[in-house]
């Protein structure tokens, strides 16, 4: 009986703790600036890697990655998504060639 309450009470807190890193926006930051052009990129990486959360589009208006209408976006995947755009490379700000950033520079911030 004990074992089967530790169990549940084991299932519960994993079932919270995953579904409390779930978003409906996120952006991507190098060194604590927001960067627009890894964003764009990253919201394609995400939404291309089918998470079981649901997929993603940029919204040009906000300059956030929007979780599509009943989705949300998985932080750790977000992050790992601008990390991966770091490393690939995204559009420079002069719009002429590939930029590249440092991925441990780089982060990912989530609405709440």
């Amino acid at each position: 009986m004990q074992f089967l309450v530790s169990f549940c009470l084991s299932f519960a807190f994993l079932a919270v703790s995953v579904r409390g890193d779930l978003h409906p926006d996120c952006v991507c930051n190098n060194g604590g600036t927001y960067v627009w052009r890894m964003t764009t990129n990253a919201c394609t990486v995400y939404n291309n890697a089918a998470y079981q959360w649901g997929g993603s589009n940029y919204n040009t208006a906000s300059g956030r990655c929007d979780a599509n209408s009943g989705a949300q976006l998985g932080g750790n995947e977000w992050e790992a998504a601008c990390k991966s755009v770091a490393k690939t490379g995204f559009q420079c700000v002069d719009g002429v060639g590939t930029c590249f950033a440092d991925p441990d520079e780089v982060r990912g911030s989530c609405s709440k």
